[in-house]
């Protein structure tokens, strides 16, 4: 197991036990939604010729880094519990194209009956069932994962 919180958040190799995975993921997550709140107040806002819908610059940057926290949170997580790497691929490729509609404006009404929501909640089932393995799938004894 991997006890510096630099490794743990940020490197790509080793492994987390759920319950690490769950402290983490949860720390990520509201980091993220409290950044992106922050960061989206007016006092960020570059440009007047900016999307409307679209996030600050601050605000995507600050969720790109969570998001990349969560995909080697994911890695690991997938590690531990001999998953296949696919699964936390389809996750980050989810993950980066869920970003970069939000990022672009795409994503600001979830629940209209639109197309492009219909990409979105597309991207969120990968994501969605990639968490729900992470979280409940028992670690691998370390001879299984190695």
């Amino acid at each position: 197991m991997m006890t510096n919180p630099i490794d743990i958040l940020f490197s790509l190799n080793g492994r987390i036990g759920r319950t690490t995975w769950w402290i983490a993921s949860l720390a990520v997550l509201v980091a993220a939604v409290a950044g992106v709140f922050l960061f989206n107040e007016d006092n960020f806002d570059e440009s007047a010729h900016a999307i409307a819908e679209a996030p600050t610059m601050a605000a995507f940057l600050w969720a790109a880094i969570c998001g990349y926290v969560a995909i080697s949170l994911n890695v690991k997580r997938f590690n531990d519990a001999a998953r296949s790497r696919w699964l936390a691929l389809a996750f980050a490729v989810a993950s980066a194209a869920l970003l970069t509609g939000w990022g672009l404006g795409a994503f600001h009404h979830p629940f209209a009956a639109t197309a492009e929501n219909v990409v979105f909640w597309l991207l969120a089932l990968p994501i969605a069932l990639a968490l729900a393995e992470a979280g409940t799938r028992p670690s691998a004894s370390p001879s299984a994962a190695a």
